[in-house]
């Protein structure tokens, strides 16, 4: 008797885990993806000097600042734009791959994809050399610190 309860035990404990992993797998599925293909590599200046803006260590000037919005805002908001493309394309070929279309089905909306990351690392990467190139090198090594 005491084997059967144990049996039964383990196996509802299995039962309980099992569903609490899938619940979180299909939960991360729907988090949305960062819209570079370089990720955790390449500084958020922008997001850094937001943090540091009123640091009188940082010592931005007023037109400094005014420059530094201009890129932050056409950064945010290209970022933004692809990032909901991006997103869209994404749900599109997950919802193929669990529907059993063919990887050769999906591979245009796969380059599509592909092709909005580059424009948004891009996007990136402008991001970093504008705000560089405001920016004095005291100032620059101040925030990547």
């Amino acid at each position: 008797m005491i084997k059967k309860q144990f049996v039964f035990i383990t196996l509802l404990f299995m039962v309980v885990s099992l569903s609490a992993v899938s619940v979180m797998a299909e939960g991360s599925g729907k988090q949305k993806s960062s819209p570079f293909l370089i990720t955790g590599k390449l500084p958020h200046l922008t997001k850094l000097l937001m943090q540091q803006w009123e640091s009188p260590e940082l010592k931005l000037s007023e037109a400094q600042k005014a420059k530094l919005l201009v890129v932050r805002k056409a950064t945010i908001s290209g970022a933004q734009k692809l990032g909901k493309e991006i997103n869209a394309l994404e749900s599109e070929v997950v919802e193929g791959s669990n529907s059993g279309k063919k990887p050769e089905e999906l591979r245009s909306i796969v380059q599509k994809i592909e092709k909005l990351k580059g424009e948004a690392t891009m996007l990136h990467l402008s991001c970093i050399y504008n705000t560089s190139n405001i920016l004095d090198q005291q100032q620059l090594a101040f925030l990547t610190k």
